[in-house]
């Protein structure tokens, strides 16, 4: 089985790298490892390619356990998963069931025998639906080594298998873990710190808004996070759709959306078009997120035509989708943004990222202003030149500046904690 997993890999692989040579890839003008960017375009691009054609001919379902692991491994290879580096000597790595659910354990060893250390629960992307701790396991090797903390990485539960909420409760039960068993860990209770990129950045809300986790995590790290399905024409979603467009602002990442919340696929067209709400949804209590003028400072707009915000349309939408699908929408631990200013007032020190040329570049800034606005403390770190996946994107072949910086900003805030 697994000689057959890497040959479709390899398959998926090279016909990418054909493609990223063959076709054009708007990859944003800033970043100047240009032919990086189309490689990891190419491979993602090829993925998507080879779920359908699979799909198509009835081989696979899209979310097939089969296919995610074919997605896990190429995008390994196409970022700087663990097949590029070996394991940090600085660092005791051990992978660990805690509460049933599968987690691997960085420890520093330089800290070993401590009994206050801080620690960091790292949940990874992936839109709920795919990948792994093992297309993390560079990032979270870097993270413990350079900022001296013990990070815990989880396998959670993914979609659409274990929709929503089996990955949050999954994040729920090993921060109850550690707190409870904070003393036989050798990790101060005190300094629990919970956070992860895009979807991980979801649950990591998420997870704060849950009633019994309060007074149990000390610091969030929100790394461009994706917290509202409302409204998915965002000006960010306008102005970085045609970067990278086949893969990290690929419109089909909405097909995620629907596998966590567990709807069905047709409804896509209307996530797309913002016609799963109402117009009078549109108007009301979330009207900040459709004409993004109290939230989004023009400091962060690239584009003249958007500055004043947008023009809330009227008179489009669905009632009868709404209201199938309304609950699940604004639940806050679905979508945190959602929440209420009562509930956002009880959030610890928050860091935020948000990348300039990410197509959920809004919901990031969006968040961290309205934290700003009930005095929580909150450090936004905007990476002007940042893509999505800037993160996973530091060392190995497909190497970027702006991926060093990126975690390198991550690393200087953890060592806060």
């Amino acid at each position: 089985m697994m000689k057959i997993l890497y040959v479709f890999t390899l398959i998926v692989l090279v016909f990418a790298i054909i493609m990223s040579l063959g076709f054009y890839v708007r990859v944003p003008e800033p970043i100047p490892e240009k032919m990086a960017l189309r490689i990891m375009e190419g491979c993602l691009k090829g993925l998507g390619i080879f779920i359908g054609v699979t799909a198509t001919l009835g081989v696979s379902q899209p979310f097939s356990p089969f296919l995610k692991n074919v997605g896990d491994n190429v995008y390994r290879v196409c970022t700087t998963g663990n097949l590029w580096m070996s394991k940090d000597k600085s660092l005791r790595i051990t992978d660990q069931l805690m509460s049933g659910v599968s987690v691997r354990v960085y420890e520093p060893l330089s800290s070993i025998q401590r009994t206050d250390r801080p620690v960091f629960v790292f949940m990874h992307g992936g839109g709920w639906t795919f990948l792994s701790i093992d297309n993390y396991d560079h990032l979270c090797q870097k993270l413990a080594k350079d900022a001296d903390v013990v990070v815990i990485s989880l396998n959670h539960r993914l979609a659409p298998q274990n929709p929503y909420p089996a990955g949050l409760d999954d994040v729920v039960k090993i921060v109850t873990h550690i707190s409870e068993n904070a003393n036989s860990l050798g990790i101060d209770s005190g300094r629990i710190a919970v956070g992860g990129d895009s979807s991980g950045g979801n649950l990591a809300a998420a997870a704060q808004l849950r009633p019994e986790m309060r007074g149990k995590i000390s610091m969030l790290f929100l790394l461009v996070p994706v917290l509202q399905a409302v409204n998915l024409q965002t000006i960010g979603f306008k102005e970085n759709v045609e970067y990278l467009h086949d893969s990290m602002n690929s419109p089909g990442s909405i097909n995620f959306f629907l596998g966590y919340l567990g709807l069905d696929s047709s409804l896509y067209s209307d996530f797309l078009h913002n016609l799963h709400t109402t117009s009078e949804f549109k108007q009301g209590r979330f009207k900040f997120l459709f004409d993004q003028q109290k939230f989004l400072p023009k400091e962060f707009i690239r584009s003249e035509k958007y500055k004043h915000g947008m023009n809330v349309v009227e008179n489009i939408g669905n009632e009868t989708v709404f209201q199938k699908i309304k609950d699940k929408l604004l639940t806050p631990t679905c979508f945190p943004l959602m929440a209420s200013d009562e509930e956002l007032s009880r959030f610890p020190f928050t860091y935020v990222m948000a990348a300039g040329y990410d197509l959920i570049r809004d919901d990031a800034i969006m968040f961290a202003e309205r934290l700003k606005d009930l005095d929580v403390e909150v450090q936004l770190s905007h990476i002007p030149d940042g893509f999505h996946n800037a993160l996973v994107m530091f060392e190995g072949p497909l190497k970027t500046d702006v991926g060093v910086r990126t975690v390198n900003d991550i690393v200087k805030a953890l060592k806060r904690l």
